[in-house]
């Protein structure tokens, strides 16, 4: 699926086009040239080990996922804890950042759920304009968090095609060169559509941005802080991180947070441990599991039919976090694997292959 909105935003940009790749070496140069527009988030205080797995050399996925590799970025797998296959390719290394793209809605539904387990936000039922009052009159504060982390508010979607978000592209460059703010472009396209909250899903990233406003009005802090604070640090982050701000400071919910795949890999594995209830938190496992409860049809994307609240439920039952440019982390319950994939394009029959492969 090729997403409008971000090859909008990378030709608004000036950022390289798939066509001459996005190389490790410009993504890296991205990272310095916007730090100034982003927020950058530090290594965890106690840095998360990723163990090589005894059966690594001769683990029967190894081969193929070095080969699946070639064509990315990166590619790891964990299986029981342990690594099984790293592989870097096309210039990227262990710490090359690489743009999530729109997994970081998944990233922002986590910073939801921490800060409902920590109190910040009484419920999920609330509407977002208690915390976000700048939202009040529009489609986005009347709808409750639930139904924002579900892209289920019932804001009108101007583009009419359900995937692409209610802002055209030359909007969301203003957003990133920091003309506009969040704010702005939900007045702007804050009214209502004739489905009511909770009734369709619409994979429009305002809901993402509605929530970056909700958490930091409920803990006082930027989205990127907070997630830096709780996600983070629980995840055990190796490098630092970088996540796009608007003009007024609240970060870009909906995309564009760079990280390494071994950081991006910590991030799965703090999922994964909410996911079977293996975490000592135990209002995160409910939250994780609920998140990632089929809770509506998504009505296109089958490798990923089904959409929760933040996360992606599989066609072949798995939880998935997805970005543009074949960003994936993918979490199997039932073998104890965790993949993380980064890419810098989509390729045709990728996530068929990718399933396959994680499953077999």
């Amino acid at each position: 699926m090729i997403n409008r909105l971000f090859f909008a935003l990378i030709v608004l940009l000036a950022l390289p086009v798939h066509a001459d790749h996005e190389s490790a070496e410009k993504i890296l140069n991205q990272v310095k040239e916007y730090a100034s527009r982003s927020y950058t988030l530090q290594p965890a205080q106690k840095v998360r080990e990723l163990p090589a797995s005894p059966a690594k050399e001769t683990h029967r996925l190894k081969s193929d996922l070095e080969t699946l590799s070639k064509r990315l970025f990166s590619v790891i797998l964990l299986e029981d804890g342990a690594v099984i296959s790293e592989s870097y390719a096309n210039g990227a290394a262990a710490h090359t950042p690489v743009n999530l793209y729109s997994a970081t809605k998944s990233f922002t539904s986590l910073a939801i759920g921490e800060a409902l387990c920590t109190g910040k936000i009484e419920s999920l039922d609330e509407a977002a304009s208690v915390y976000a009052p700048a939202l009040q009159g529009t489609a986005y504060g009347a709808a409750s968090i639930r139904n924002l982390l579900g892209y289920t508010s019932g804001a009108k979607d101007t583009e009419l095609n359900g995937y692409s978000g209610v802002h055209v592209g030359r909007e969301f460059g203003a957003l990133i060169r920091h003309e506009l703010s969040l704010v702005d472009l939900m007045k702007r396209h804050g009214e209502p559509s004739t489905s009511k909250p909770g009734e369709k899903f619409n994979y429009n990233g305002l809901n993402s941005e509605a929530l970056s406003l909700v958490i930091r009005g409920a803990t006082g802090m930027p989205l990127p802080q907070w997630f830096e604070s709780t996600v983070w640090q629980k995840a055990g982050a190796e490098h630092t991180a970088a996540w796009f701000t608007d003009k007024d400071g609240n970060g870009v919910a909906e995309a564009l947070a760079w990280t390494t795949t071994r950081d991006f890999m910590r991030v799965g594995i703090y999922t994964f441990e909410r996911l079977t209830g293996k975490s000592t938190d135990a209002c995160m496992n409910v939250f994780v599991k609920e998140a990632a409860l089929p809770r509506i049809a998504k009505g296109y994307w089958g490798p990923a039919p089904y959409w929760g609240l933040g996360l992606h439920v599989g066609a072949d039952k798995n939880i998935w976090i997805f970005g543009h440019s074949s960003q994936r982390l993918a979490m199997n319950q039932k073998t104890g694997r965790i993949l993380a994939i980064n890419g810098f394009e989509e390729l045709k029959g990728f996530d068929v292959e990718v399933q396959r492969l994680f499953n077999r």
